[in-house]
């Protein structure tokens, strides 16, 4: 019998990063990764990150621009342009996220990884590049949504709301009632 996938435990379903198939994301410029950076990096198994794409998906205040302001008490956000990504570095920095932070990536329903705040980062014009992305950590605190055009949008000190909260609670129930079916099969 499998091992039920949860936020506590994510990090275990794990590959090298050598054989992600977005290793090229987080790796320097024509250079192997240092085993420092390699340490904070962790490439999820197709499991684990369908695990998270589907329990993102429950929960509203991740993923959506509009639920920024709705779902959480701070908000900020940033628009910039070619050749800005100090502005940017800078920017992230400032979100007061601690470095060794573990946050979640989840590209595509079948690959993710677990990387330190640090790491988003160091690595950000190539995570944050052509494509909407959504960055959180299992505190479900803040939300990082970067929209293709160019723009971040951060949330923090979520707002809580009991009636919200039941229905979310009911869509995590259905997705590890979900997960424990598939893992026992």
């Amino acid at each position: 019998m499998k091992n039920k996938i949860t936020l506590e435990n994510v990090h275990t379903f794990s590959i090298p990063l050598s054989e992600h198939p977005l290793k090229w994301k987080l790796e320097d410029d024509d250079t192997e990764l240092s085993a420092e950076f390699e340490d904070q990096i962790i490439a999820l198994t197709a499991d684990a990150s369908k695990f998270l794409w589907n329990f993102e998906s429950t929960q509203r205040y991740l993923g959506s621009i509009s639920a920024i302001g709705k779902y959480f008490n701070e908000q900020d956000e940033l628009s910039f342009g070619e050749n800005e990504s100090q502005k940017v570095k800078k920017w992230l920095y400032e979100k007061g996220i601690p470095f060794d932070q573990k946050v979640f990536w989840i590209t595509q329903p079948d690959s993710g990884f677990i990387l330190t705040w640090k790491m988003v980062i160091k690595f950000s014009d190539d995570i944050f590049f052509g494509s909407d992305e959504v960055i959180w950590d299992k505190t479900l605190n803040w939300c990082l949504i970067f929209d293709h055009n160019d723009i971040f949008y951060f949330g923090k000190n979520r707002n809580f709301n009991a009636e919200k909260h039941s229905e979310e609670i009911d869509g995590i129930k259905k997705l590890i009632d979900e997960n424990n079916k598939n893992a026992s099969t």
